[in-house]
């Protein structure tokens, strides 16, 4: 049990730590919507941050505040938390199996 919950908080870590080497090198090379995807967790933190626009209605221009480096930040944890549950799911499925 304590091996299982071990590997799947190894795999969590991995698949996050992977995920956001991925979502980079796609950012670096223009693919914005791929590295939105990739970093998932970190799109829907930021979608509940507010941003202050410093440019006029016409022309906005936003600038990111604290609580866009926080959920930044939190998006890290989240992602190894959901990542971890899902290995855990799977590999209590394949124990089930053998």
């Amino acid at each position: 049990m304590n091996k299982r919950i071990f590997l799947a908080f190894a795999i969590g870590v991995l698949a996050t730590a992977v995920l956001f080497a991925l979502s980079f090198a796609a950012d670096s090379f223009g693919f914005t919507s791929l590295a939105n995807g990739l970093l998932w967790q970190n799109t829907l933190l930021q979608s509940f941050a507010p941003l202050g626009n410093m440019g006029t209605p016409e022309h906005p221009v936003y600038e990111g505040t604290p609580l866009n480096f926080l959920a930044f930040l939190a998006s890290a944890p989240l992602g190894i938390v959901v990542y971890s549950v899902m290995a855990y799911a799977a590999l209590s499925m394949v124990r089930r199996r053998a």
